[in-house]
């Protein structure tokens, strides 16, 4: 730990000595091209000395550097397609050139297919960019289920009763996960496990999957890694985009998204999604349903707004309703029955702002402010046991960059601010809270050589419950070869657990809640959690038959100085959420292999080992639940004729349970769960790129956890417990669905 601060304040005081505009012995300057009238920055053009091999190219903005040489007095610019041009300098000159078009060429139309997934070979974070594509190799009905396809995020039921998935992502839960909607907070309080349904997949455009801690700028909360979800965009969105889905289980999905651009500044977006499912079904005769009977309607609608002189906007609204009805069969909330039921009701209002500009003369240079709100309120009925909750928020941050000297110095830097007002009662306890946490920022990236970028961020926030703390990050990306980037990140994160959100499950169980906390102010007397993450990510790409593919090994760990621990072991009638007093860590290693088998044949391949610990009161555990091993294989085929089929095998090694050896012998678990497979396919058709039908299978070996309820049989007894669930709950399961796309 103390490494990594000596290395951020060394690339701090860089910032601090950057004092010229150029390099001293160097020349600088930016290009342009001449469309119509109108400069724009020439990416990627050439600059070098006549007659020398001394020579550079211009980065995003237009902007290079070039070193002096006494070999040569002219500086050559090209670009393909346009007239060269020479200029003859002094030192130290900077100097801005427009490059014109020369003779007109035919056009030639140079064709790559794209990946459904990518791997970003510049950027320092491991990023895995998830693209429209890959969510359409599985019924991707919401974000928890965007996920099937990729080995790098675990989906499973948080219990047998509600239905919701949740994800682990370097073997921790997914509240240590930050997800963000373009980059503002999005999931997180009270709608950190159930908030996944409420993305519906037909509005992702994109998914950007980031292993460790993330960007200062993102705030503090990053543990284990963070996804950030782009929806569909007005100004470049399909005029029309309808789809519809049935599955073997009664539900019925519809989302109609529809964009309009009204002019060359202003666009708009309406995105519309209803969910239905009335019939319940029992398919293993336990008296409990399959999954919950409800409805969810959500709605969002958005506008964009790109002016002149760079600057640009959008601001939006999004509700959600969403009602769900589980239990034991024939259950109704309304009626004195004596079974047992679930009975829950969530309203949720939201609306954000963006404002930027990105300077004219300086390209490199910008600002924006972001700013949200929402109002969340949930009603539960368990059994008999009633929660409530609440959740007020306030978000704003104000990101300002430029750069020192050159692109080879250039920073970020900003304030934010979050506010959460959080009303939660359990029966008839309250457990009310208000956060209010200012801070400010900055991110500094070193870029040398084009083979190497640092990026040294360091953050400060006052928490109105936990005081001053520290947020420092690093990340480094180096190619070996333009083929072979290695990454290492490591940094601190911290967050608030909101303890029943997050574990839900357990109120549809008979288990007593004990808060064993004793820091009066703090949130249900618990301390903040805090982790140091640390990783490195070693990728090699590569061609073979003229065919490319990569491959790539990384090792992520996480050790916790604080955490809340949820110790379902102490007693089977009991959950206890205590501080850590002792070790707590997960370690993370995954391979993967990509490649096209043969042509519009692709193959994923991985492999992905957890070992993840924690000091419980009864000693030192295993976190339960979790598969220490799991296997991966995707086969992705698409033919000239617009016939796709996805495969999907999965093997999950063996999980610990938690103990259950008190009980009645009838109602023990076994120590372990054995492994499994999970077995998916689908294949569509689309025709002339506007119509497509998709019939898929989920779980073709239907396999499934026997008796996922323990003690079904009493579920007012002492021995209740939906939470035990290690495996699949419902069995195989079909769907068909259309997508309808006018341009």
């Amino acid at each position: 730990m103390k490494r990594i601060f000596i290395l951020q304040l060394l690339l701090c005081l860089m910032i601090l000595n950057s004092r010229s505009q150029t390099t001293p012995g160097s020349i600088s300057g930016r290009v342009f091209e001449n469309e119509h009238g109108h400069l724009h920055p020439l990416i990627g053009a050439n600059v070098y000395w006549s007659g020398t091999q001394q020579g550079t190219v211009t980065d995003t903005s237009g902007y290079f550097t070039i070193g002096n040489t006494n070999q040569s007095s002219s500086l050559v610019v090209s670009f393909t397609g346009y007239k060269p041009d020479t200029i003859y300098l002094e030192n130290g000159e900077e100097i801005t050139v427009v490059l014109n078009g020369s003779v007109e060429l035919e056009e030639v139309e140079v064709v790559k297919r794209r990946r459904s997934t990518e791997l970003s070979r510049i950027d320092p974070l491991n990023i895995h960019k998830i693209g429209e594509a890959e969510l359409e190799k599985a019924a991707c009905c919401n974000l928890s289920e965007s996920f099937e396809t990729n080995p790098s995020v675990d989906v499973s039921f948080t219990d047998a009763i509600t239905g919701t998935r949740q994800i682990q992502m370097l073997g921790l839960a997914g509240p240590y996960t930050q997800i963000t909607r373009e980059n503002i907070p999005d999931i997180r309080g009270l709608s950190a496990v159930y908030g996944m349904e409420y993305i519906p997949g037909p509005w992702i455009e994109s998914i950007q999957l980031i292993k460790g801690t993330g960007s200062v700028a993102n705030g503090f909360e990053s543990i284990a890694g963070q996804i950030n979800v782009e929806l569909r965009k007005p100004e470049t969105a399909d005029l029309l985009y309808l789809n519809a889905f049935l599955n073997s289980e009664s539900r019925l999905e519809g989302n109609l998204n529809l964009a309009v651009k009204l002019n060359e500044k202003w666009s708009t977006g309406l995105l519309l999604h209803g969910r239905n499912q009335s019939v319940a079904m029992d398919k293993n005769d336990d008296s409990f349903m399959d999954s919950p009977t409800g409805n969810q309607y959500i709605l969002l609608n958005r506008w964009k707004y790109s002016g002149k002189r760079g600057w640009e906007s959008q601001f939006g609204i999004k509700t959600t309703f969403n009602k769900s009805l589980g239990g034991q069969m024939g259950y109704d909330p309304e009626q004195e029955e004596g079974l047992w039921g679930m009975d829950m009701k969530t309203d949720r209002i939201e609306g954000w702002l963006k404002l930027g500009k990105v300077s004219v003369s300086k390209p490199y240079q910008s600002f924006g402010i972001q700013i949200s709100g929402l109002s969340h309120q949930q009603e539960a009925l368990f059994g008999f046991k009633d929660y409530n909750g609440r959740q007020q928020s306030v978000y704003g941050n104000f990101i300002f960059q430029s750069i020192l000297g050159s692109t080879m110095h250039k920073y970020r830097t900003g304030a934010s601010i979050q506010y959460d007002r959080f009303d939660e009662n359990l029966d008839s306890l309250d457990y009310s809270r208000n956060e209010f946490i200012p801070g400010v920022f900055l991110e500094y990236t070193f870029s040398p050589a084009d083979n190497l970028d640092i990026v040294s961020g360091m953050r400060l926030d006052i928490h109105s419950n936990y005081g001053v703390f520290l947020t420092p990050r690093l990340h480094i990306r180096y190619a070996v070869t333009d083929k072979t980037i290695l990454r290492f990140s490591g940094g601190r994160g911290q967050r608030t657990a909101s303890i029943f959100a997050e574990n839900n499950s357990v109120l549809a169980s008979s288990r007593q809640v004990y808060i064993l906390g004793d820091n009066p102010g703090k949130p249900y007397g618990l301390d903040a959690e805090t982790a140091w993450n640390f990783g490195t990510n070693l990728t090699q790409f590569f061609q073979l038959d003229y065919r490319e593919g990569s491959a790539s090994i990384d090792f992520y760990h996480t050790r916790f100085t604080r955490q809340v621990v949820v110790d379902y072991d102490d007693s089977p009638q009991t959950i206890l959420f205590y501080n850590l007093e002792g070790r707590s860590h997960a370690s993370s290693l995954q391979i993967q292999f990509d490649y096209e088998l043969i042509r519009r044949l692709d193959m994923r391949l991985a492999y992905r080992w957890y070992d993840v610990q924690t000091a419980y009161l009864s000693g030192m555990k295993s976190n339960p639940l979790v598969a220490k091993h799991r296997a991966f294989l995707n086969l992705a085929y698409s033919t000239r004729n617009h016939w796709k089929f996805d495969y999907t095998l999965q093997w999950y090694g063996s999980k610990r349970l938690p103990y259950t050896g008190s009980n009645p012998e009838e109602y023990r678990l076994n120590e372990k769960s054995p492994d499994f497979f999970l077995m998916n396919a689908q294949v569509s058709k689309e025709w002339r790129e506007m119509f497509e039908l998709y019939l898929g299978v989920e779980n073709i070996l239907n396999f499934r956890q026997k008796d996922p309820i323990l003690g079904s049989n009493d579920p007012f007894g002492p021995y209740f417990d939906s939470s035990m669930v290690w495996g699949p709950v419902f069995g195989r399961m079909f769907y068909l669905g259309l997508r309808l796309k006018i341009r």
